[in-house]
């Protein structure tokens, strides 16, 4: 190696091409990513502003971002009927349901860890729109950053809230025929602490994009911090899956929790966006 002159000639021929590789495939996730742009040149919008930038943007995803949640939908709903279904042809079973669904009702929050998209519409988000328009001051303001933030928070809730109203109706409609509850006012908080998680990795996921902006060019996550909060998230959402909680003390806790956690992740995008969303 000492007195070989031609080492690093040799080492790139060798070499390069799985240098290459490489680099190939740390990019193939922001191709991909780019694959699910819509080309349709009759998608139009008659909104105006940072509303018309996002209108656009959810429709020309479509197939990424509304086309699983229908799937989830329609999953839930099948899935839902079967359970009747499986009720009425063995009906010894619905006291375990109803118990299930009363007193293990915190497995629902890993339900909805799971079918949120969150994570694929950040993602996308940065490499097919964020990534371009953050070289612009005017994206920087922390003003526009909380009317945008907002925007895009309302079009993602959308998103999810869809499988969530299905979700929470089905489990009012199973708890119901599986001999129902003595406290009427628990069909209410289901419902409402269902679509309240929903709404919560809504904010949840964009409000870390946002404080932590954790992508590169290629899609890839840079941002160690990010990744611990995705991770402990993860854990806690199956220490809850575990869990075997009430439905009221924890139904009611999830909404007082994600009405807070709105409210301060509104606050802090204001206050520390216009500094922490940036290009990495």
């Amino acid at each position: 190696l000492r007195s070989f002159s031609y080492y690093r000639a040799v080492f790139q021929e060798c070499y390069g091409v799985s240098l290459d590789q490489m680099d190939q495939v740390k990019n193939a996730q922001s191709e991909m990513d780019k694959k699910y742009i819509s080309t349709d040149k009759d998608i139009t919008s008659n909104k105006q502003g940072f509303e018309l930038l996002n209108d656009l943007f959810i429709k020309r995803h479509k197939s990424l971002l509304w086309k699983p949640s229908l799937i989830v939908s329609c999953g839930a709903l099948v899935l839902i009927a079967l359970i009747l279904l499986w009720l009425f042809f063995v009906p010894e079973m619905k006291e375990k349901l109803n118990a299930g669904i009363l007193g293990s009702f915190s497995a629902f929050v890993f339900l909805m860890y799971a079918v949120n998209r969150g994570t694929d519409y950040t993602r996308v988000l940065f490499v097919n729109c964020d990534h371009s328009l953050l070289t612009y001051s005017f994206y920087k303001v922390p003003g526009q950053i909380l009317k945008l933030f907002r925007i895009r928070l309302w079009g993602i809730m959308k998103v999810n809230l869809l499988p969530a109203v299905i979700i929470g109706a089905g489990v009012n409609l199973l708890l119901f025929a599986s001999g129902g509850t003595d406290k009427p006012l628990n069909y209410l908080i289901i419902f409402v602490s269902i679509v309240g998680l929903a709404v919560f990795f809504s904010v949840h996921y964009l409000t870390m994009y946002y404080l932590l902006q954790p992508f590169n060019a290629g899609s890839e996550v840079k941002n160690g911090f990010y990744k611990l909060i995705m991770s402990l998230t993860y854990i806690v959402c199956y220490v809850m899956w575990q869990a075997e909680i009430s439905l009221s003390g924890f139904g009611i806790g999830v909404i007082i929790f994600c009405v807070l956690y709105s409210v301060i992740a509104c606050l802090l995008v204001y206050k520390f966006a216009w500094k922490t969303f940036k290009i990495r």
